[in-house]
């Protein structure tokens, strides 16, 4: 539980951040998507959906369109969106590794 915590103490940090306004990821194919406040707490309730139905042994939703994005975003982050990136790349690799088990 304590990771899910730390992950809704970042989900604060990049509100407090963001402010209101919209942020672009841009992919690698050169896709840009604008990602907002709301986003982010959709992407959080996604994951946690997702770390829920690995921990039943039910099928794992797939991940949010903002959780894809920020996968693969090129564009030079915010240290808050990097760091936010990089936790849905480590999510994504526990549940594949989980789901194989």
């Amino acid at each position: 539980m304590g990771w899910v915590r730390s992950n809704l103490d970042a989900v604060r940090r990049l509100k407090a951040e963001l402010q209101g306004d919209a942020f672009t990821l841009v992919g690698e194919d050169g896709t840009r998507q604008k990602i907002t406040e709301t986003d982010f707490y959709s992407n959080f309730l996604r994951n946690s959906e997702r770390l829920r139905a690995v921990h039943r042994g039910e099928e794992v939703p797939p991940p949010q369109p903002v959780g894809e994005a920020l996968k693969v975003a090129v564009n030079p982050l915010a240290r808050v969106l990097e760091q936010a990136a990089e936790n849905q790349r480590r999510l994504d690799r526990q549940i594949e590794e989980d789901s194989k088990q």
